[in-house]
C-alpha cells in the first residue's frame, strides 16, 4: 500500500502552487510518485478562475493516469512514468474541492455573525464589535465585505469563518484517511499577506493536531510576490501585504501553531510582479510565477525527506538581483541552470523530459506523421489520435491521446506565462521570469539559455567555449523526430530479447500489456533517451 500524501491548497495562491506542482506530477518526479495524492482545495470564493484553471488540470491529469495506468495498478509500476501519481478525492469531495462556501449570495460579515442584531445581556457583544470593526457604511471596510468572493486580504475575518471547518463531515473524511502511522503526510499551503490563506493555515493545523497527535504536517507560507495595480477604493491594498505579513508570522509565533508543524517553508520575492487588480471571482486568474513552482519545489524536498531532520524551518529565495533602469523595474531571466543541482535533476529535467515527450505526441503522433512506424500500426494509434468525438470511441487508448493534447496546451500556456515579457504599456512581465523550456523550439534548443551580451560576443575564444558549455545549439540534429521514433520503435518490439511489449516470434503484443499502458511506457522512456541525448551534449 502506498503512503497518501495530503495537498491543502488554500486561496488563490494555495490553488496556483497547486497548478504548479501537478505539472511535477506530470514530468513523473519521482518522490511524489511514491504517494497517492489527496489534493484539496479550499476557497471560500466559488467562482475563483485561479481555482477553476486548476480543477480543470486535475481533472484532465486524473484522465490520463487512468486511461494509462487503470489496469496495470495493481501490479504497481516498476519503472519511472509519467502521470504514475495517483490523484485520489476525499469522501464528498467533487473536483478535490472542499464543499467550504458562503450560506447565501452576497452575504456580507456583518450578517455573517449576526451584526446589529444584538439585544440586551448580548449588547455588549456589538460594543465589543465596533471596537473590533469598522462600522461605518463605506463599502471597503470589513463589516460590510462581500464574502462571496472570499476574505480578500482580511485573515481577521477568514479565521472567524474557517473555525467552523472541524466540524464539517468532510474534515471528518479526511482524518478516517489520514493515518500518520502508515507514513502518510500533509501539507497545508497559502499566503500570509491575503486573507483565506492567512486564516486557514493555522485552523487547519490545529483541527488535525487535535485529533492526529503524530501527524507529519509541513506548511508553505507564501510571503508577498506580486502586488495587483491600484484600484481606488478598492479592497485589495497592495500596501498593507507587508504589515498583514509581519501580523501573521507574529500569530504563528506566538500562538504556539509552529510547535505543532513539522516543516515550515518560506518563499516570497522582495521584487513583486505587477498584476491585474483583481478582488475575486471570474476575473481572478493571474500569469503562473517561478514564486509558485519553488514552492512546489518545497513540497517536493518535504514528500522526499531531504534536508536535516534536525531542521524545522527552510527560506527559499531567488538569487537573482533586479536592477533599476530610468526608475522602471528590469525583469531578472532565470534558466535552468540557475539552480540547485538537486533541483535541475530531480525537478526541473524531468520537465524537460515531459516536454520532450509532449512535443514529440503533438507535432509527430498527433499529426500522424509516424503512422508508418511499427509501433503506430500495431497500437492502432490512427483510430486513437483526432478521433471526431461523436464517433462515441471511448477506448482507453483514444482518452489517453485526447487528453495528452490537451494536456500539451496548458503545459505550454504555464511555461509561456511562467516566462511572461509583458503586454506592453497593458501590464508589466514577471519581475522574476523562468525560462524553462518552449515546445515550439527545436529539441536542441529546448533547454532554453540566456543569450550571450555583446561584451561576451566580442571575446575571441567565447563561442568556443559556449559550445563546451551547451552543446552546439547549431546542430540541429542533436535530438530529432528519428531519434524518438526509433526509440519507440527499440522499446516498442522484442526483438529477442524478452523485454518489449511486442512479441515478434507471435506477432503479437504480450499479454497483458493494454495498448494504452505500452504506448505511454515506451513515449517515456524514449523522451528519456532524448533527455540524456540533450544533457549529454552539455559535457
Amino acid at each position: 500500500m502506498k503512503k497518501k500524501l495530503f495537498i491543502f491548497a488554500i486561496g488563490g495562491t494555495g490553488e496556483r502552487v497547486l497548478r504548479s506542482l501537478t505539472m511535477l506530477f506530470a514530468a513523473g518526479v519521482e518522490s511524489l510518485s511514491n504517494y497517492d495524492v489527496y489534493p484539496i482545495i479550499i476557497d471560500y470564493d466559488l467562482k475563483n478562475a485561479d481555482k477553476q484553471r486548476t480543477v480543470e488540470l486535475l481533472r484532465n491529469y486524473k484522465k490520463i493516469h487512468n486511461a494509462a495506468f487503470m489496469a496495470h495498478g495493481e501490479l504497481g509500476l516498476q519503472d519511472r512514468q509519467f502521470f504514475a501519481a495517483d490523484l485520489r478525492g476525499v469522501d464528498d469531495m467533487e473536483d478535490y474541492v472542499f464543499p467550504f462556501k458562503p450560506a447565501q449570495d452576497n452575504i456580507k460579515f456583518r450578517d455573517y455573525i449576526g451584526y446589529g442584531k444584538f439585544a440586551g445581556d448580548t449588547l455588549l457583544t456589538e460594543d465589543l464589535l465596533q471596537s473590533l470593526y469598522d462600522d461605518s457604511q463605506r463599502p471597503d471596510t470589513e463589516l460590510n465585505l462581500d464574502m462571496t468572493v472570499g476574505f480578500k486580504g482580511n485573515p481577521n475575518i477568514g479565521s472567524v469563518v474557517f473555525n467552523s471547518i472541524a466540524s464539517t463531515n468532510e474534515f471528518r473524511n479526511f482524518l478516517n484517511h489520514f493515518q500518520p502511522e502508515q507514513e502518510d503526510k500533509v501539507v497545508i499551503i497559502g499566503s500570509l499577506f491575503g486573507g483565506t490563506g492567512a486564516a486557514g493555515i493555522p485552523e487547519i493545523t490545529k483541527a488535525i493536531n487535535a485529533k492526529k497527535e503524530a501527524a507529519d504536517i509541513a506548511t508553505v507560507l507564501v510571503l508577498p510576490y506580486f502586488s495587483p495595480m491600484e484600484q481606488k477604493d478598492g479592497a485589495v491594498r497592495a500596501d498593507r501585504f507587508n504589515s498583514k505579513t509581519k501580523a501573521a508570522l507574529s500569530y504563528y509565533k506566538n500562538s504556539g501553531i509552529l510547535n505543532q508543524i513539522n516543516r515550515v517553508y518560506y518563499i516570497g520575492d522582495p521584487h513583486r510582479t505587477i498584476i491585474r487588480y483583481s478582488e475575486g471571482g471570474d476575473t481572478q486568474k493571474n500569469n503562473a510565477n517561478v514564486v509558485e513552482l519553488i514552492a512546489a519545489m518545497m513540497i517536493e524536498h518535504f514528500a522526499a525527506g531531504r534536508g536535516d531532520a534536525t531542521q524545522k524551518e527552510y527560506k527559499f529565495s531567488i538569487d537573482a538581483s533586479i536592477t533599476e533602469d530610468n526608475a522602471q523595474q528590469s525583469a531578472q531571466r532565470l534558466f535552468t541552470y540557475d539552480f540547485d543541482p538537486i533541483s535541475i535533476n530531480n525537478i526541473l529535467l524531468p520537465l524537460i523530459r515531459l516536454a520532450i515527450a509532449l512535443k514529440f505526441f503533438h507535432e509527430s503522433i498527433w499529426e500522424k506523421k509516424t503512422s508508418g512506424q511499427d509501433f503506430h500500426k500495431y497500437l492502432k494509434l490512427n483510430n486513437a489520435v483526432q478521433v471526431n468525438e461523436a464517433s462515441g470511441d471511448k477506448s482507453r487508448l483514444t482518452v489517453l491521446c485526447s487528453t495528452l493534447e490537451k494536456f500539451y496546451k496548458q503545459y505550454q500556456k504555464w511555461l509561456k506565462e511562467l516566462d511572461f515579457e509583458g503586454n506592453g504599456t497593458t501590464l508589466p512581465g514577471n519581475s522574476h521570469r523562468f525560462a524553462l523550456t518552449d515546445m515550439k523550439k527545436p529539441y536542441a534548443d529546448l533547454i532554453l539559455r540566456p543569450a550571450a551580451t555583446d561584451k561576451e560576443a566580442q571575446e575571441p575564444d567565447f563561442w568556443k567555449r559556449i559550445s563546451k558549455l551547451i552543446g552546439n545549439s547549431n546542430n540541429k540534429t542533436i535530438l530529432t523526430d528519428d531519434n524518438l521514433m526509433s526509440w519507440m520503435n527499440g522499446e516498442f518490439k522484442d526483438n529477442g530479447n524478452g523485454n518489449g511489449h511486442y512479441d515478434t516470434t507471435r506477432n503479437a503484443i504480450r499479454e497483458g500489456h493494454e495498448p494504452e499502458y505500452v504506448f505511454a511506457d515506451i513515449l517515456y522512456k524514449a523522451s528519456d533517451k532524448g533527455l540524456r541525448k540533450l544533457t549529454s551534449s552539455n559535457n
